[in-house]
C-alpha cells in the first residue's frame, strides 16, 4: 500500500490502496475523496478559504478550497472517474486563535462544504471545529478516517 504525507497546498489522487495523512490539521481542512465506483482515490491539505490566489498554481500547489476541489476533481476525472460516485470526507477547521471573531477554522469549513455541495459531492462525514489541531490518516481500502486530536484520548474513526 502506498502511504502520502499531504503538506498545506498538496493534492494527490491514486488508483489503488493508499493512505493519505495530514499532520497537525489546525484551522486547515483535510479532504478526502473516493470514488465509490472505481479504486480512485483522493485527498487535499487545504489552508485557505476563499480563492484569492490565481487559479492556475505553478508550483503544484492548491491553496484555497476551489482550487484543491478543482485540482482533485480534474485528476479524478483524468483517472477515469465519472465523478458521480464520489463521496467526501473532511476534518480539520480548528479554532486555534483564541478570541477571532470567526476563526479562518470555522470559514474553511464553511467554504468546503458550500463548495462540495455546489459541485454535486456528497459528503459522508466530518469533524470539524474545536480548538485543536488532529492528525489524521485516510485509509482508501477501507475508507476509514482516523483522528487523532491531542487533546482527547484515543483515535476517532469516521
Amino acid at each position: 500500500m502506498r502511504e502520502y504525507v499531504l503538506s498545506i497546498g498538496d493534492v494527490k489522487t491514486i488508483n489503488g490502496p493508499a493512505t493519505f495523512t495530514c499532520f497537525g490539521l489546525g484551522s486547515c481542512i483535510g479532504l478526502f475523496l473516493q470514488d465509490g465506483d472505481s479504486d480512485i482515490s483522493g485527498g487535499a491539505h487545504i489552508f485557505l478559504p476563499d480563492d484569492k490566489r490565481p487559479t492556475h498554481s505553478d508550483s503544484g500547489k492548491y491553496y484555497s478550497v476551489v482550487q484543491a476541489v478543482d485540482a482533485l476533481l480534474k485528476q479524478f476525472a483524468q483517472k477515469g472517474s465519472s465523478l458521480r460516485s464520489i463521496r467526501a470526507k473532511i476534518t480539520g477547521g480548528a479554532n486555534v486563535i483564541v478570541n477571532a471573531a470567526q476563526s479562518v477554522g470555522e470559514r474553511n469549513a464553511q467554504s468546503t462544504v458550500s463548495y462540495l455541495t455546489a459541485r454535486g459531492i456528497k459528503i459522508t462525514s466530518s469533524d470539524v471545529g474545536g480548538r485543536e489541531s488532529r492528525t489524521v490518516r485516510f485509509h482508501s481500502s477501507t475508507g476509514n478516517l482516523n483522528i487523532n486530536n491531542p487533546g482527547k484520548a484515543g483515535i476517532k474513526i469516521i
